[in-house]
């Protein structure tokens, strides 16, 4: 058979098919939102005046753009049309619509937007005392494995602006990587490629010793790309200097436990508690979590200990995380200066369910902490898919003071549920979906911040619609009756599908 060759002509055509016009991700509309973060400034003048400042990561899940990004809006410009009137979102506390609004136009500027990696995890916020402004960080899935830092700004009107920690506004442009170029002097004796953080997805602040956790879905295998000899690890950089420089792993698959992928991490007073997720591991593809829970002791961070959840409870794996301190009388605290009494409250899935444990042990300032005391305090069922999960505190004084409302979203079901720790069930659940292309085109209930100012008996939750790329806000007016919770309205134009396919339409609105 006799080959054929191409033309010049057709090799200059098929040149060109390949060159591409650039293809930013847009500024009037989220794009698959993953993380999310809040932010007033305390110059604001409290939620009365201010409805604050949202900051949302686009996962550009579908690649419809050229990269994801990371978007800031001043809520107080926010406008819509209800029977022909211009209409604002609503103070945190004052009356509400009588329906749901739509806010379809954003009202973010250019430079209100900065350029990721596509594949976003959550959003970390940080103050920074040295300027009194937010620094965001943003994990990414794509290649390079990189850790986004961006710092807020505001202009003499109040108007947001990105920037990127290491200069300009398109963060991939040496951005930090947590699996390439890894400091020598962080290298492990003997094996190849480790330490390495692939596929990080969450995001912690601890201000109180201004560090940043990571943790990562994937594992890390050794040499890279030989699945074997998988680890994996809790990544750290400070909060003030997020560069190579400050890059360090803490492994949380030392001899003697097994390796897996993590998803979320709380600090505690003495423990960092970190949760397992179902994992990739190279040619293997994703199986099932081989832990639930781990602590790390903070100031030994080679102390790793494990709870015995799974032989309790059969946990597939585990998502969210939180810790509370819980009163400690001052008869314990004479007998024992550094007892320690706190609450934690982990989502699980298979089944879904939201554990509630306490854990007691001593707490010794720059020492390790001592082995905790834990039990179970109560296992709640949750909808399908539970995903992320906000504390909301009650005001001091009122009634039920002492106790949490725990705020889950779900992506089964895309609703927020409501759980009132003083009652000891779910008591709502507000459904975020959306009528169109619902078979396709799921709504996905999945990133989650909450506004929940002191002295304020009344919180307001922000919800990221993942599937049809729209953020909700959520109130719940009264504290104590968190049941009276309600939709009240959707920020962002819905993602259009294709019904036939199920492929998202890249269109620009």
């Amino acid at each position: 058979m006799r080959l054929h060759f191409l033309t010049p002509a057709l090799l200059l055509l098929g040149a060109c098919s390949i060159e591409s016009e650039p293809n930013p991700p847009p500024s009037t509309r989220f794009v698959y939102p993953s993380g999310v973060a809040f932010w007033r400034p305390p110059s604001a003048g409290g939620p009365s005046a201010s409805n604050g400042y949202l900051f949302v990561a686009n996962a550009n899940f579908d690649n419809c753009y050229d990269s994801g990004s990371v978007v800031a809006l001043n809520l107080d410009t926010l406008s819509t049309q209800q029977d022909g009137q211009a209409v604002a979102l609503p103070h945190l506390g004052g009356a509400l619509p009588e329906s749901s609004l739509a806010f379809e136009d954003l009202a973010s500027s250019d430079e209100a937007l900065v350029q990721i990696r596509s594949f976003a995890g959550e959003l970390g916020l940080w103050v920074n005392p040295a300027t009194g402004l937010p620094r965001l960080f943003v994990p990414s899935r794509a290649e390079g494995n990189n850790l986004h830092a961006v710092d807020v700004g505001l202009t003499a009107s109040g108007a947001p602006t990105l920037t990127c920690v290491q200069g300009g506004v398109d963060c991939r442009n040496g951005a930090l990587s947590l699996t390439d170029d890894i400091p020598s002097s962080l290298s492990e004796e003997g094996r190849s490629g480790l330490p390495r953080a692939p596929s990080p997805i969450g995001v912690t602040v601890d201000d109180a010793s201004g560090t940043l956790y990571v943790t990562h879905s994937e594992a890390a295998d050794s040499p890279a790309k030989s699945s074997t000899n998988f680890e994996n690890y809790l990544a750290t950089v400070k909060l003030d200097n997020p560069t190579r420089d400050t890059l360090g792993f803490i492994p949380l698959s030392p001899e003697g436990y097994a390796y897996g992928g993590s998803d979320s991490v709380t600090v505690g007073a003495g423990y960092l508690y970190v949760t397992g997720r179902n994992f990739v591991a190279g040619v293997s593809g994703t199986v099932a979590a081989n832990f639930v829970l781990r602590l790390v002791d903070k100031n030994q961070p080679g102390t790793l200990l494990e709870p015995s959840l799974q032989s309790v409870y059969r946990i597939r794996e585990a998502r969210a995380v939180r810790v509370v301190p819980r009163p400690v009388t001052a008869a314990e605290l004479a007998a024992d200066p550094n007892f320690v009494r706190e609450r934690l409250y982990l989502l699980a899935r298979g089944p879904d369910t939201l554990l509630t444990i306490d854990f007691e042990y001593d707490a010794v300032p720059g020492g390790a902490a001592s082995q905790p005391y834990f039990r179970v305090v109560s296992a709640v069922p949750m909808p399908d898919g539970v995903s992320d999960m906000q504390l909301i505190s009650r005001t001091p004084g009122t009634s039920n003071a002492d106790t949490n409302i725990i705020a889950v979203t779900s992506t089964g079901d895309s609703a927020v549920s409501f759980y009132d720790e003083a009652l000891g069930q779910v008591v709502a659940q507000v459904p975020l979906v959306n009528d169109l292309n619902q078979g396709s085109n799921p709504s996905q209930a999945f990133g989650l911040t909450v506004d929940n100012p002191a002295g304020t008996n009344a919180a307001r939750l922000f919800v990221t619609n993942f599937g049809d790329s729209q953020v909700s806000i959520v109130d719940i007016p009264d504290l104590a009756r968190p049941q009276d919770a309600r939709l009240v309205a959707k920020l962002g134009i819905q993602q259009q599908r294709d019904p036939n396919q199920g492929t998202s339409v890249c269109q620009e609105n």
